[in-house]
């Protein structure tokens, strides 16, 4: 595209260097290349007065009071030579950073674009229009720059002086954007601030989607009933099951004749539950496209034979799909693309099931391993321990009732442990771990089992609205690659609340990113056990009170707070898991911090530095602080620069322990971990000039002004990650 100049009227910041894709223009008087003609060329030309070289713009071969007149006929000219890609949709944040930069919103909530003028260089008194485009892939926007508003028409807005919490603009008319993404739940639009308003993207507009991802993803409900309407077949024979546990019910999209091939979905049901128990679910995620069966599960005997019938039962619909239900799913199926879904003894025993594939003691037909590409445990048991119950590394995720009475994660049997299962994913993993839900609320029709504090019980209704959407969310984001529900799966109910959700309903969620997925890990606590060095091999050094790195274990059966059980509150590791965190209190300003080795210091193509934390239950700073806990990140580069973001930057506090008693003295259940994930852009806001190609040191920050006054953290898995 050609250079361009735009002129503006007032002074902007300058433009971090790596920050605008944008190359830098050959303005003549840009003399530092930071894009605008400023004091700061000003300055460079003044400081070489007399000689000849910089601020030469006449060529006379000294540095003069024509130079100077040759300056200011540009002043404040802004050059760029290509469109800037930058990210502009946010959640408004009260605080710094002010703008939460994410993807994914609920259609019919707001939706904010920001721009911070540290990092782009926009002019305060300025007026551009904001464009909100159908999504283009990068080789459509390089064949089409012409820009039609998805609204009808564009919106004008105006920078103002100051920085990004000054330059925040909320997107009007939204409730005329589609939400209607076919199959899948989320339609992708791109955002462009026309610069020059030509109504062409061209040099030196903004855009958030240049490339092949969506700048937004405005998404219908994943908990809401989908486009499709859905055929039931109340039961089928599954030939080759064992004897007894034949039965299975199947769910299908009513028109799937019309439909490409689509993915599979199992359910495995618990001890004592029925296999038509789950039609809250098989119904909701049938509409949405998949095919999906429950089936009768040997629970009784143990796990083993219930990891059985789900192996048996998966190869037997993809081996019957000619003949059952008429023959109607039969060219339809993908066993390709397969979820399982297990619950209780179920939830185990699908892990045991991919354990048994992945050590190669069974040998499934019609699918392989590679085929299973999501797995999700609600409330499993844990009988068989680390050895067997395994989900390798296939993406897993885990649901949880905090009031669960059966699988209840009471400290003196491992047995009702569910968080130690999925510490031992070394994939892609998530959980979400909800208040007042228990074990039966995830079926129809199982006992009552609630334990908790009066008044806090979602019921079968709301824990069920949550199994919905966030089961939904990871099938179509593992079986379907839709990017859109990604973040439903990490982001804090304060920024992103599926609508069938209660806004009562305290949701908890981690998430962890493997390596392979191109993360930087700091800190995992699995090597390098001393408490003053990180499993990367740098040096840690800390304030805080009461440090212990050990097996993330409760050791002495109560939830009782006692100073010889460091890891009260921990039910994520059996004695011979590995699975290792860090514990810490503090009652003033104090710190952690990691220093970066050489070898990964430059984090620069990275999206987030992310931390799962946690309060401990029943410590006495947890019950002193009664409530959410905060703490801040700063990063150092080896110049020394630091730049620091408060955890509120994603919008949500560390949430105290679900207030429940028994297993001991005190209020407060197990601990549980949230994952933070702070953007890295965040610690450049303001123009903070933080070199993340050069890291030295990442620093956790708790009291004084930094966060909390007093409180007590398990911690885990520092890293620096990609979106």
């Amino acid at each position: 595209m050609p250079h361009r100049k735009v002129h503006v009227a007032v002074p902007v910041a300058s433009v971090l260097l790596g920050v605008v894709s944008a190359a830098a223009a050959d303005c003549t008087a840009d003399l530092n290349g930071d894009s605008v003609v400023d004091a700061l060329d000003l300055g460079a030309l003044l400081a070489n007065w007399g000689n000849s070289g910089t601020g030469d713009f006449d060529s006379d071969g000294v540095v003069a009071g024509n130079d100077v007149t040759i300056l200011l006929a540009s002043w404040l000219e802004i050059c760029q030579s290509e469109p800037v890609s930058t990210r502009l949709a946010c959640v408004p944040l009260a605080a710094a950073p002010y703008a939460s930069f994410v993807r994914t919103f609920i259609a019919g909530t707001a939706l904010t674009v920001a721009v911070d003028p540290a990092l782009t260089a926009v002019a305060a008194g300025a007026s551009a229009d904001l464009f909100v485009i159908a999504a283009r892939t990068q080789a459509e926007w390089a064949a089409t720059p012409a820009l039609t508003d998805a609204r009808g028409a564009s919106q004008a807005i105006t920078f103002a002086a100051g920085g990004v919490d000054a330059n925040r603009f909320t997107v009007s008319s939204t409730g005329s954007l589609s939400a209607d993404g076919g199959l899948w739940v989320g339609r992708g639009y791109d955002l462009v601030i026309d610069i020059d308003r030509n109504g062409v993207l061209s040099a030196g507009d903004l855009i958030d989607g240049a490339g092949n991802e969506s700048a937004v993803w405005w998404c219908r409900d994943p908990g809401a009933t989908g486009p499709l309407a859905v055929t039931t077949l109340s039961s089928y024979t599954a030939t080759g099951a064992t004897a007894g546990f034949t039965l299975s019910r199947l769910w299908y999209p009513t028109l799937i004749a019309s439909l490409g091939q689509r993915p599979l979905v199992v359910i495995s049901h618990g001890n004592g539950h029925l296999y038509s128990w789950y039609d809250y679910l098989g119904s909701h995620l049938a509409s949405w496209g998949f095919i999906v069966i429950s089936h009768q599960n040997n629970t009784v005997p143990g796990i083993e034979t219930a990891s059985t019938t789900t192996l048996q039962h998966t190869s037997a619909i993809i081996a019957q799909q000619t003949s059952v239900a008429g023959g109607a799913i039969n060219g339809k199926l993908d066993a390709t693309r397969i979820g399982w879904i297990g619950h209780s003894r179920g939830g185990e025993g699908i892990a045991r099931a991919l354990d048994r594939i992945y050590d190669a003691t069974y040998t499934p037909t019609g699918y392989s391993l590679a085929n299973l590409k999501f797995l999700c445990s609600i409330s499993p048991t844990d009988f068989l321990g680390p050895s067997s119950a395994h989900p390798h590394a296939a993406n897993h995720m885990l649901l949880w009732g905090a009031a669960d009475g059966d699988v209840s994660g009471t400290p003196s049997n491992t047995v009702t442990w569910s968080f130690d299962l999925a510490e031992r994913s070394i994939g892609y993993h998530n959980s979400v771990y909800v208040h007042g839900a228990d074990h039966n609320d995830f079926n129809c029709c199982g006992t009552n089992d609630f334990v908790g504090p009066a008044g806090t019980a979602i019921e079968n209704a709301g824990a069920q609205a949550v199994a919905k959407a966030f089961i939904l969310a990871g099938l179509k984001y593992h079986l379907e690659s839709e990017q859109a529900m990604e973040e439903f799966l990490w982001r804090p109910s304060a920024t992103l609340r599926p609508t069938v959700v209660a806004a009562t309903t305290t949701l908890v969620k981690e998430l962890f990113e493997p390596a392979a997925n191109g993360s930087v890990v700091i800190d995992n606590y699995q090597t390098q056990t001393a408490t003053t060095t990180s499993s990367s091999g740098g040096a840690v050094t800390s304030t805080v009170a009461s440090i212990s790195e050990a097996l993330a274990r409760d050791t002495d059966g109560v939830y009782t707070w006692s100073t010889g059980n460091a890891h009260n509150g921990s039910v994520r590791a059996q004695s011979t898991d590995t699975q290792r965190m860090v514990a810490f209190d503090w009652n003033a300003a104090q710190s952690m911090q990691w220093a970066v080795p050489a070898a990964l210091s430059d984090v620069s193509s990275k999206d987030f530095v992310e931390v799962r934390v946690g309060q401990g239950t029943r410590h006495p700073n947890t019950v002193t602080l009664n409530g959410g806990a905060t703490f801040s990140i700063v990063l150092r580069d080896t110049a020394g620069t630091e730049a620091r973001v408060s955890c509120l930057a994603q919008g949500e506090a560390i949430k105290r322990p679900y207030q429940r008693t028994g297993s001991g003295t005190g209020t407060g259940w197990q601990n549980e971990l949230r994952t933070v994930r702070l953007r890295l852009r965040d610690f450049q806001a303001g123009g903070t000039g933080i070199n993340l190609a050069s890291l030295a040191a990442v620093r956790l920050e708790v009291g004084g002004t930094s966060g909390s006054a007093t409180g007590r953290f398990v911690l885990d898995d520092l890293q620096f990650t990609k979106e």
